[in-house]
């Protein structure tokens, strides 16, 4: 009938399209040019036209197939798409191998409802509703969690990124339990009733291991959460002991200005001007040494800004800060603590490693009504660690180190910013952009 292989054109269209969706969710496209476009949409209609006459000619499920749309997409992803291979790869399988051990559970299901041992054999073989009604419910599935993973992109991503030893092996078993049930296409394992032990275990085992999966990323998480916010927390109150002790050394000051003006005024009425002159230079060093510079007017920002100055200063490196105005409230106290002490922590640190040459850093703050832009540069020793794109630590506190990246990274989420990082030769650059 006409309308079933229309049916079952649709839905091969809604399996490919969706590899293509994630695709481009996950990874971005190496050019935006028309004629890229239009290649990338010629690649998936040769698929379509693929998956479409394989159904037709070789039955609803085929293992071999599976591999080579797998190579196929992989070809595809990369020729078209900016890809990190290992990801891709293990995206591309988890994908393939989901929705078919999905049809082949879902025929299973149909066979045992209906308890007649040839059903798996109608639906393999041949184009009738019942292959169309188990394609359409794996597909509503598929669309399902796709959506998902749209609204949790950078979630699962990060997870994808930090976990990926956990998603090879959750696409071992899979692939085993689908190796295994796709036996039931075969009447010899149907009467030897073994088929019936597979579809018990495996689905068991996949569904164990995957909440097994879910808990530890939770717990782990949550862990990883509460010592963000025990760093954030303790950085925000030496910040504020800090404030506090500069209003408390202003307060003592003012109090003795009293007792200053009146040693002047004699020294004056005495006409001696030197003593006066060389007193007004005494008081003065304390009121000096307590002066922070306004560079934002935004009270965390400055005094972030003062303290890491102080720092940078007391270790010989050229701290030279381009800040504009910044608004109160745009991006909370906690998470400019957790930005700006981070990265110019970082970058302190990198050029304390420099020898014999010139130690700088660099940094732009600046704001308009859409976005907060922070950009540094500093100079470094040449030497950088990326793994599966993520910037690594030669320091023994590894953990802690990891924790101030993933505590910029959080904050930079939280706004839906983008935090990037380049290098060339002796500079190191880390451009941040956080959406009002």
């Amino acid at each position: 009938m006409i309308w079933l292989r229309v049916a079952q054109g649709v839905l091969c269209a809604v399996e490919i399209c969706g590899l293509y969706y994630i695709l481009s969710v996950f990874f971005e496209l190496r050019s935006n040019k028309m004629y890229c476009r239009v290649l990338l949409g010629i690649t998936a209609v040769l698929l379509c036209y693929l998956t479409i006459f394989q159904r037709e000619v070789g039955g609803m499920y085929s293992r071999y197939y599976m591999f080579l749309c797998i190579f196929l997409a992989i070809c595809v992803a990369k020729i078209f798409f900016r890809v990190h291979i290992i990801k891709c790869l293990l995206d591309i399988i988890l994908y393939f191998e989901s929705i078919y051990f999905l049809d082949i559970f879902l025929g299973y299901i149909g066979q045992a409802l209906l308890g007649t041992g040839e059903f798996v054999d109608y639906i393999q073989f041949q184009l009738n509703p019942e292959r169309i009604f188990i394609l359409t419910i794996s597909r509503v599935v598929l669309v399902s969690i796709l959506l998902f993973l749209k609204h949790y992109k950078v979630l699962v991503s990060r997870l994808f990124s930090k976990y990926q030893f956990i998603f090879v092996g959750f696409a071992f078993l899979e692939y085993v339990g689908l190796f295994f049930c796709e036996q039931v296409f075969i009447p010899a394992f149907r009467i030897e009733g073994k088929i019936y032990i597979y579809f018990a275990l495996f689905p068991i085992i996949l569904v164990l291991s995957l909440i097994i999966v879910i808990v530890y990323f939770m717990y782990i998480e949550k862990r990883n959460e509460m010592v963000l916010v025990n760093k954030q927390n303790s950085m925000i109150e030496k910040n504020y002991q800090e404030m506090i002790l500069l209003y408390q050394k202003k307060d003592q000051i003012f109090h003795d200005m009293k007792n200053h003006l009146s040693v002047l005024s004699l020294l004056i009425s005495d006409r001696n001007f030197d003593r006066a002159e060389e007193y007004i230079k005494k008081i003065s060093e304390p009121i000096l040494e307590l002066e922070h510079k306004k560079f934002t007017g935004n009270r965390i920002v400055d005094i972030i800004l003062n303290d890491k100055l102080e720092k940078a200063e007391s270790n010989n490196i050229e701290l030279v800060i381009d800040a504009k105005e910044v608004k109160e409230g745009t991006i909370q106290d906690i998470d400019w603590c957790a930005i700006l002490s981070n990265i110019l922590d970082n970058a302190i640190e990198a050029c304390q490693k420099i020898k014999g040459k010139e130690r700088r850093i660099e940094i732009v703050i600046k704001q308009n009504d859409c976005a907060t832009l922070i950009d540094v540069t500093n100079t470094y020793n040449g030497e950088v660690k990326i793994i599966d794109n993520h910037l690594k630590s030669d320091k023994k506190d590894k953990v802690l180190h990891g924790i101030g990246i993933e505590s910029v990274r959080t904050a930079v989420e939280k706004y839906n910013g983008v935090f990037e990082y380049t290098w060339c030769k002796d500079i190191f650059k880390v451009n941040i952009s956080l959406f009002n």
